[in-house]
């Protein structure tokens, strides 16, 4: 398991990225959970449960309270204010966001792929935590994790056309940036730059993550946060 310490020190338990190392094999939803937990005791990490949904690339954000139940939801974001609640996403290439409110303590876990970030769900989500919890942007961290980069994103040209008017980032090598996609929907949103914090890893070129381009279609990396 990798760590993200960047963001954990302001008071995560736990903020990080589970990897080839961790996962070998495909295994059934509830056996991905089971196994998903207890990579995260091993790694001196004890949450009360796994929290996961059903991605779809939506704009769709979850909230999860204290007496939630366990039924797996369909979204592409999950927040809650509950300690000892892990939240999962899985990815393969697609950007995990951190978001965390160091004052309220309340987090939230991002999957932004091509088309989240099109839709602009990181910008959905603060607007989760203005509007539920009533977050100040001015208390809010964000890091943008592992994901395919500007390295290795290649795209269509007539798409990358349609995705720039759409305000994504595109490279002088014309490949699409998600990193800075994100980061300038988060600054446009008024999170503080001194604020996004970023892994610039590439799941395509790096071997210790799985990458779906790279055909990687069942096995997923999984990022995870606790509060």
């Amino acid at each position: 398991m990798i760590r993200f310490k960047k963001i954990e020190k302001f008071g995560l338990s736990c903020a990080g990225i589970l990897t080839k190392e961790d996962i070998k094999s495909n295994l059934s939803e509830n056996e991905k959970t089971h196994q998903i937990k207890s990579i995260l005791e091993q790694n001196g990490i004890f949450p009360l449960t796994v929290r996961r949904v059903k991605q779809e690339h939506s704009d769709e954000i979850l909230i999860i309270g204290p007496h939630e139940n366990e039924k797996i939801s369909t979204a592409d974001g999950i927040i809650t204010q509950v300690p000892g609640i892990a939240l999962c996403i899985s990815v393969a290439d697609c950007v995990p966001i951190f978001l965390f409110d160091t004052q309220k303590k309340i987090l939230g876990v991002i999957h932004a792929g091509r088309e989240g970030t099109r839709k602009k769900i990181v910008q959905k989500a603060l607007k989760k935590l203005n509007d539920d919890f009533d977050s100040n942007r001015d208390d809010i961290v964000a890091l943008i994790g592992p994901s395919i980069g500007p390295c290795c994103y290649y795209l269509p040209t007539d798409l990358l056309e349609k995705i720039f008017n759409e305000g994504l980032i595109i490279t002088e090598n014309k490949t699409l940036d998600l990193w800075k996609s994100n980061e300038k929907q988060l600054v446009e949103y008024g999170i503080k730059e001194k604020n996004i914090l970023s892994i610039c890893e590439c799941t395509h070129c790096n071997d210790r993550y799985y990458s779906y381009r790279k055909g990687d279609r069942e096995l997923r990396n999984y990022a995870i946060g606790m509060i």
